[in-house]
C-alpha cells in the first residue's frame, strides 16, 4: 500500500560536490529510498565562495532534488552521510508554480 506524502509544498534541495560520483550515490539513495522524485546533476560549474579565511574557485557539479517539503530533514542528513564536503551545501527552495500532471507524478514517487 503505498501512503503519499503531502505534496503542497513540492521543494528543490541543491548541493554541490566536486564529485559527480558523490552527488550520483546521493541520487540514488535518494530515488531508492523513495525520498526524491526526480534528481539531476548539472554540468560542470564555477563556484566561488570564501573557506578559511581564504577567497576559494572551484569546479563543482550541482545536484537538484524535487522532493516534499516535510522530508527535507531526512534528505539533508542523508546528503551529509554520503558528502565529501565538511559542510555541504544543502540549500531548498520551495516551489511556487508546479504543473498539475508533474506533481501528480512526483506524488506518487515519494512513498
Amino acid at each position: 500500500m503505498l501512503h503519499f506524502l503531502p505534496m503542497s509544498k513540492l521543494i528543490i534541495i541543491t548541493t554541490t560536490s566536486d564529485s559527480v560520483d558523490v552527488l550520483n550515490n546521493i541520487a540514488d539513495r535518494l530515488i531508492t529510498d523513495q525520498l526524491a522524485a526526480c534528481c539531476q546533476i548539472s554540468q560542470p560549474i564555477k563556484s566561488i565562495y570564501r573557506w578559511k579565511n581564504k577567497v576559494e574557485s572551484s569546479t563543482e557539479f550541482e545536484l537538484k532534488i524535487k522532493t516534499a517539503g516535510v522530508i527535507f530533514d531526512n534528505v539533508a542528513s542523508i546528503i551529509k552521510s554520503l558528502h565529501n564536503y565538511d559542510v555541504p551545501q544543502i540549500v531548498a527552495v520551495n516551489v511556487t508554480h508546479v504543473d498539475e500532471d508533474y506533481q501528480q507524478w512526483a506524488q506518487t514517487q515519494l512513498t
